[in-house]
Order: structure tokens, then C-alpha cells, then sequence
């Protein structure tokens, strides 16, 4: 058991991050999707030493921005290309089947633009406000609760028609109410530990954005695909970091 749980992990982070440990089947990675937090915890740890480290030399608000270009470079950007592609057919006029394609199509439209501009100035701004050990717990506790809304996403989201990723994530988090609590207990513990009662809030305003994300992507869109998740981490990492400088403050 302890071996493929291992195994599922290794999968998560070849699929969610640049680090090259190898990829797995698309089967073990969606059976063990309800663990991202976990992958999280580490990409948010690594990239908030970074900005630890150079906080000792370095300004709050540049050491904030490191920070998330240190997440952006380890998860490769994957996520936000998400937040660009929803961008785009949230705008976009037309029935379901239009808002896909463009969706899925190479050109990046003036709602990508300005979204990724937007969400990554906000959540580079909210690193900011944090300096010494405190940005590194942001970073973590941003990064469980971004990777956290991908699994709560797929939990309430539909699959899509085509058999992309997407698809196979949600297919694995069907009624799977066990793995989702687990994870959301996961996601809650390090908060928790990390910033205190605090973190309760976050809890909160990240179960309302993705009950708001995922009924928007089950009701516009018919389903939820890859980039609803992708577009659901970044921008909930923005929110929690946003919430904790207002109620840490």
C-alpha cells in the first residue's frame, strides 16, 4: 500500500511540477489526485526558503515577488496557462461548444492578458507584505490551499466529454467523499499549525471560490476540464494570501 501511495506521489510531482522524477500513468496520478497538498507543501516550501533566504538582504516586496517566480518556474507555469485559457472563454460569446474551443485553441486573448496580470501582481503584492519566517509559511500555506482547491474542484466538478486529463481527475474524485475529506484535513492541519485559528478564514473564502468556480464551470462549460483547475489554484492562492494579510493584520 505504502508503496503505491509513493508511487502515486512520484506521479503528482513529475505531473505538477518541473522536478524530473518520471512520469506515471494518467490512472495512478488521477487515484491519487486527492494528495496534491502534499505537492504543495513541498513546491511551497522550497520556494518560500527562497524567499526567506533572500529576505535577509532583499526588500518584503521583492522577496515576495521571488517567491512567486519561484513557484511559477517549479510548477513550470502549468497552472497558470489555465487561468489564461478560462480567461479567454469566460469572455468568449457564444453556447458551451464555442467557449471550449476557445478554450483549447493556441491564441491568447486580452482576457488572458489581463487576468494573469491581475492574479500574479496580487498574489506578488499579498508575498510581499510578509518578511522573515512568515513568508515562508505564506508560501506554504498559499501552495496547500491552491493545490487543495484542484482537488475540491474535481470533487464537485463534471467530467468533460473528451478524455483528457481533466476527465480522468474528476472521474477519480467522483463520490469519493473519503479522499476529499482526507485531503481537506490535510490542507486544514497545516494551516492550522502554521499561521493558527487564522487560517479558519481561509478555509472559508476558499470553499466559497471554489463552490463559485466550480458551478461556473459545470454551468457554462458542462464540466470542469485541466485549466478550470489550473485557473481555480492560482487564483485561490491569490485569495488565500490575501486573507491572511487582512486577518493577520
Amino acid at each position: 500500500m505504502l508503496r503505491l501511495v509513493i508511487k502515486g506521489l512520484k506521479g503528482l510531482f513529475g505531473f505538477l511540477t518541473i522536478v524530473p522524477v518520471g512520469m506515471e500513468s494518467i490512472e495512478v496520478i488521477s487515484k491519487y489526485f486527492f494528495l496534491c497538498p502534499l505537492v504543495g507543501l513541498v513546491i511551497g516550501a522550497v520556494a518560500g526558503a527562497a524567499g526567506f533566504a533572500s529576505n535577509l538582504f532583499l526588500p518584503d516586496s521583492i522577496s515576495g515577488f521571488l517567491v512567486l517566480v519561484g513557484i511559477q518556474l517549479l510548477t513550470g507555469f502549468h497552472h497558470l496557462d489555465g487561468l489564461l485559457d478560462l480567461s479567454d472563454a469566460a469572455m468568449a460569446r457564444g453556447d458551451t461548444k464555442r467557449r471550449l474551443e476557445v478554450m483549447h485553441d493556441m491564441y491568447t486573448g486580452a482576457a488572458a492578458v489581463a487576468s494573469g496580470v491581475i492574479v500574479l501582481a496580487l498574489t506578488g503584492l499579498a508575498f510581499g507584505q510578509f518578511s522573515g519566517v512568515e513568508i515562508l509559511k505564506a508560501a506554504v500555506v498559499a501552495e496547500v490551499v491552491a493545490k487543495e482547491s484542484m482537488v475540491l474542484t474535481a470533487y464537485v466538478g463534471k467530467k468533460p466529454e473528451y478524455k483528457g486529463m481533466g476527465y480522468f481527475v474528476v472521474e477519480s474524485m467522483e463520490k469519493k467523499h473519503l479522499e476529499a475529506f482526507c485531503s481537506l484535513l490535510l490542507c486544514a492541519v497545516v494551516g492550522l499549525v502554521l499561521v493558527g485559528f487564522a487560517f479558519v478564514w481561509v478555509l472559508v473564502v476558499m470553499g466559497v471560490a471554489v463552490a463559485v468556480l466550480g458551478s461556473y464551470a459545470n454551468k457554462t462549460l458542462k464540466c470542469v476540464t485541466g485549466d478550470v483547475m489550473g485557473a481555480t489554484n492560482e487564483i485561490n492562492r491569490a485569495i488565500a494570501l490575501i486573507v491572511m494579510v487582512a486577518v493577520m493584520a
